[in-house]
């Protein structure tokens, strides 16, 4: 008989209860992150999770900057994506900074996100593709350790079948480089998304290395 699948339930609060209360009763989990801002006060939501014998933890993040916010999240939830855990997001309680925080998170990790209207109507779920399996480990490595804008001659210079110019024409089709001009020489250089993808990057490998 296979293992049942162990499930990681990631709640947003803000004040009240009953922001949890819909996901808690709907979503199967095995253990509840409860994800609040450095400012809140979640005393009544563990208070009400410890009478009912709820497996959880609370995670505090400062949503102002949305991005470490929202790696801060992702470093936590990782740890169990690995172990095959099933993750869903619940993102009703809280700011709506609080929500996109968690939502950023989802996102990047390929999570499932769910929403309660005050009436508890369960919105749509969205399944979404992470930022790990969009940018194979390769594409990741290549973004963080070369040095932009990289020489286009370096390029052309290879064979097609180089493992370097494989990599580069896959980064092309990916639109994270683009043709470029530096100085004088033609150049390979990283697109807007290119861009964004690094600074992901880059903020992910400075907060592996900070909680060391």
């Amino acid at each position: 008989m296979m293992a049942r699948q162990q499930g990681l339930l990631v709640s947003t609060f803000g004040a009240n209860v009953s922001e949890i209360v819909p996901g808690l009763r709907s979503l199967p989990h095995d253990h509840l992150i409860l994800v609040v801002e450095t400012t809140a006060d979640e005393s009544a939501a563990t208070a009400f999770l410890d009478r009912l014998g709820v497996r959880y933890e609370a995670l505090t993040v400062d949503p102002q900057d949305l991005a470490a916010a929202a790696m801060r999240i992702v470093q936590r939830v990782q740890g169990q994506c690995w172990k095959g855990w099933s993750v869903c997001f619940d993102i009703t309680g809280g700011r709506k900074l609080l929500s996109d925080t968690a939502m950023l998170a989802a996102l990047a990790i390929g999570a499932e996100v769910c929403c309660y209207e005050t009436k508890a109507c369960r919105f749509p779920l969205l399944a979404a593709r992470g930022v790990e399996e969009a940018l194979p480990r390769e594409i990741a490595d290549a973004l963080l350790r070369t040095k932009w804008p990289f020489p286009l001659a370096t390029v052309q210079e290879l064979d097609g079948r180089h493992p370097l110019a494989i990599l580069m024409r896959r980064m092309r089709e990916m639109d994270l480089i683009e043709p470029t001009v530096a100085g004088k020489a033609p150049a390979l250089a990283l697109t807007g998304r290119g861009r964004a993808c690094l600074d992901w990057l880059q903020r992910m490998e400075g907060i592996s290395r900070s909680w060391e």
